[in-house]
């Protein structure tokens, strides 16, 4: 069985970064990058081609149905679900596991767990800031994985949670 990056590292440190004692999120062909709101989908093609790089097939990008997630918690976060489509139909359940996260505008909050990374935040700026943040991490897991050559095992990715703010706040 391959290792798996349990640390990384960072242009910038986050604020706030604690890794978790849990399983890995174990990457598959059919997860995808979930969002709630047009206005920010551009931004999501960096993640789509940083997996076209290594891969050499981009992940597809989807917004979120409106049966799975409430209104509520469409009105009040920017949102990125990176998982499967099982556990997409799940959404309303992951936002309200999260929901005792306090995050101010041009923040983020990021997380990880064995069935999803999460990125919310209040403002565009949070939302392009965690994104990019998603990017630098999702990138060093790559690279780890394809340094390794140990192509039968699963992706994988260290669970964490990271509080950070746009580089200006």
């Amino acid at each position: 069985m391959s290792e798996y990056l349990k640390k990384f590292f960072f242009k910038k440190e986050p604020q706030e970064l604690r890794y978790n004692e849990e399983d890995p999120l174990k990457l598959t062909e059919e997860f995808k990058f979930y969002h709630n709101k047009l206005k920010f989908r551009i931004e999501l093609n960096q993640l789509q081609y940083l997996f076209q790089d290594y891969m050499k097939v981009p992940l597809q990008a989807a917004g979120i149905r409106d049966t799975y997630l409430k209104l509520e918690y469409t009105d009040k976060y920017y949102m990125v679900i990176f998982t499967d489509m099982n556990t997409i139909k799940n959404a309303n359940q992951i936002i309200e596991e999260n929901m005792d996260v306090s995050i101010e505008k041009g923040c983020y909050y990021l997380r990880t767990t064995p069935t999803y990374m999460l990125l919310l935040a209040k403002d565009y700026d949070g939302i392009d800031t965690g994104i990019t943040m998603m990017r630098e991490i999702l990138d060093q897991v790559l690279h780890d994985y394809f340094r390794q050559q140990e192509f039968d095992e699963f992706i994988k990715v260290q669970p964490f949670t990271l509080q950070d703010c746009a580089s200006y706040f």
